[in-house]
C-alpha cells in the first residue's frame, strides 16, 4: 500500500501493518490499531473486497483474532483461547468449519467451577510473520483473495502452534472433545 509522502501513519499492535493512522473503532479487547479493524470489518461484515464461497473463509475471524490478541485481560485471555481451540479442531483434529462455533460454545461452557479463569494467556509468537488483512484484500481477484485466506488462516495458525501446540491440544481435550459428537 503506496501513502502520499505526508500522511501520518500507525503500526497496527498485532500484526505490523502500517496503515493511515485512524480515529475509527476499535475492539476493546482485539489489539488492533483502527486502519487495521477498518479494513478487517470491511473485509469480514462487508464482503469488500468480495472473497470466492470457500470453507476457511469461515476461520478468517478466529485467525485475526488470535493474530490481534490484545493486552493479558480475562477477556483477551478467553479469546485467544476460544479462537486458537476452532483453528485447531479445523486444522488439527479434521472437523468440519461448520462446527468451529460449536467448538467455541463448548470450550465456554459452564463446567463445576464456572468458566473463569479455564484458560491462561499464551505469551503470543512474532505474528508479524505471518500475511495480513492488508495483503487479502491487495489480493487481485476473488480466487486470489480466498487463497490469501487460506495461506493467512494457516500461517496464523502454524506460528501458535509452534509455541503454545501442546497447551492448546490440552485445552481441547478437557474443554471440548469430551462432549463433541
Amino acid at each position: 500500500m503506496n501513502l502520499p509522502a505526508k500522511t501520518e501513519v500507525e503500526m497496527c499492535p498485532g500484526c505490523g501493518v502500517s496503515l493511515p493512522k485512524g480515529t475509527g473503532p476499535t475492539h476493546r479487547y482485539i489489539g488492533a490499531s483502527a486502519g487495521c479493524w477498518a479494513v478487517f470489518s470491511a473485509l469480514n461484515n462487508a464482503g469488500e473486497p468480495s472473497l470466492t464461497l470457500a470453507p476457511t473463509n469461515v476461520l478468517l475471524i478466529d485467525a485475526y483474532a488470535v493474530q490481534h490478541p490484545g493486552q493479558p485481560s480475562p477477556q483477551a485471555v478467553q479469546s485467544v483461547a476460544v479462537h486458537l481451540l476452532a483453528l485447531y479442531g479445523v486444522l488439527v483434529k479434521d472437523i468440519g468449519v461448520d462446527q468451529a462455533v460449536w467448538v467455541k460454545q463448548h470450550a465456554l461452557r459452564p463446567g463445576k467451577s464456572g468458566k473463569q479463569g479455564r484458560f491462561t494467556w499464551l505469551s503470543p509468537p512474532p505474528l508479524t510473520e505471518a500475511l495480513t488483512v492488508v495483503d487479502i484484500v491487495n489480493g487481485a481477484t476473488p480466487d486470489t483473495r480466498t487463497a490469501l485466506v487460506a495461506r493467512y488462516v494457516t500461517q496464523v495458525w502454524e506460528l501458535w502452534a509452534q509455541k503454545h501446540a501442546g497447551i492448546i491440544a490440552d485445552w481441547y481435550e478437557t474443554f471440548v472433545a469430551g462432549d463433541q459428537a
